[in-house]
């Protein structure tokens, strides 16, 4: 158990992430001119993923789910993660967007 703990806590240091979700991206200028969504709202959609998501199970990574699975996903979980109708959208067009990076 100490072995795979300091496994991830090195990954994650190294900025791989694996095995434990590692760090979300951030999202870019670029990745928003490209999604037509402001990166504000993109901003928002990475610190509810972080928050709301994590709460149950480790967080998801964008590149995880295509990105035409995505919103089917998030509207399955918004019930149970208590997620509102604005802020549902910030999350799915966060991953969205960069599950196409």
């Amino acid at each position: 158990m100490y072995r795979a703990v300091v496994a991830c806590l090195v990954a994650v240091v190294v900025g791989l992430g694996v095995g434990c979700g590692g760090a979300l991206p951030v999202a870019t200028p670029v990745d928003a001119a490209r999604s037509g969504v402001a990166l504000a709202e993109l901003q928002q959609g990475r610190s509810l993923v972080a928050a709301k998501c994590s709460s149950c199970h480790r967080t998801p990574q964008p590149a995880e789910h295509r990105s035409d699975d995505w919103p089917r996903m998030i509207d399955e979980m918004s019930r149970r993660a208590h997620v509102d109708g604005g802020e549902r959208r910030a999350i799915r067009d966060y991953l969205v967007t960069m599950a196409t990076r």
